[in-house]
């Protein structure tokens, strides 16, 4: 890993080695000069007021003792003079990783520089703790191995929370061979097997449950994608547009789609990845979040579905819906975001 020094790069990598004023430059890029204000701290609000911010971690046995664990869990201690009932640790317990994002950059000690290890989603907190605080926070997409922190010089404790379900293992040299997405509506207006909605007629098997427990597999869709995309792009002669394909959810959580991409005339999609070892017909899960930016974006917004993953080792297929989901899918309500009504209940 080289560090990135200039004040130019705007561009976050996972696993990139920055230094701070290379962190600064990228979520504040007009500002130059020494380093002053919250970049001395080790958690910033960047771009100020966003309620974004960027947490800079150093596991060095110091007074925070944070601990990274191979899982991608990391137990962490906000600054001394923090409660638990400021508005900034409030902000923390209540966040949502699709409104803001929380950005990590570890490093074993000090003078060293950080590694960018992406986004962090809340997991809980000790309720009895404060000044400092201490949560537990999870790295999102987390896809690297305990080899991988050691190359890195990272420091680790074993698993906080194995994973109860094994991920398919997936080669991601397979080929992915596009088909037509499955109908919804026969000619005429008559209604089919629902396979967009939760409704799986004779399949008994909850894929869309099951796809959403298994965090590795949908991560491991998105690397067949985006090498998909990659390749399509420089077969039509666009090696430029190939190497400007970006896996937008390892950095921006809020953005509503897992990769920016492009047309081979040059004009952008966003694309939302949806992976199942299942089959075609297999429903899946939208978040309200990636509804609206199919609804933003209906021209450019993409879901490519990728089924059968792992059941043949040389291919897996893959549709491709456009447009404004809601006039594409037929959306099942299934999770209700609930508080109190303040209507009177039986006691």
């Amino acid at each position: 890993m080289t560090t990135v020094q200039t004040a130019s790069f705007i561009r976050l990598d996972r696993g990139q080695l920055y230094d701070r004023v290379a962190i600064r430059a990228v979520f504040e890029p007009l500002v130059e000069g020494k380093l002053g204000g919250p970049w001395q701290s080790g958690i910033i609000q960047a771009p100020k007021g966003s309620g974004s911010y960027v947490f800079l971690v150093t596991l060095d046995g110091g007074r925070y003792e944070d601990v990274l664990y191979e899982d991608g869990y990391l137990r962490w201690k906000s600054q001394d003079q923090q409660r638990l009932d400021m508005p900034a640790i409030q902000r923390f317990i209540a966040h949502d990783s699709e409104r803001n994002n929380i950005h990590l950059f570890i490093r074993a000690a000090k003078q060293r520089d950080y590694v960018y290890l992406g986004l962090l989603e809340y997991v809980d907190h000790d309720r009895e703790k404060q000044n400092p605080c201490e949560f537990v926070w999870r790295v999102m997409r987390w896809e690297l191995t305990g080899a991988d922190l050691k190359q890195m010089g990272l420091p680790f404790e074993p698993a906080l929370m194995p994973v109860a379900i094994q991920a398919v293992s997936v080669n991601l040299d397979v080929a992915l061979e596009q088909e037509r997405a499955p109908r919804l509506h026969a000619p005429g207006g008559v209604k089919t097997q629902a396979v967009l909605s939760d409704t799986q007629g004779g399949d008994e098997i909850d894929w869309a449950l099951r796809d959403k427990r298994n965090r590795e597999l949908g991560l491991s869709g998105e690397h067949l994608v985006l090498k998909h995309e990659r390749e399509k792009l420089a077969e039509a002669g666009r090696q430029d547009l190939a190497d400007r394909v970006e896996h937008v959810a390892l950095v921006d959580s809020r953005a509503g789609y897992d990769i920016r991409s492009f047309e081979v005339n040059g004009s952008e999609i966003f694309i939302e990845v949806k992976t199942t070892s299942g089959p075609k017909t297999a429903a899946f899960f939208i978040s309200a979040n990636e509804v609206r930016a199919s609804i933003r974006n209906p021209d450019a917004f993409r879901i490519y579905r990728v089924f059968g993953v792992g059941r043949d080792p040389k291919r897996a297929g893959v549709y491709v819906l456009k447009g404004d989901m809601t006039r594409v899918l037929e959306l099942t309500p299934s999770v209700y975001r609930a508080r109190p009504s303040g209507e009177p209940t039986d006691e």
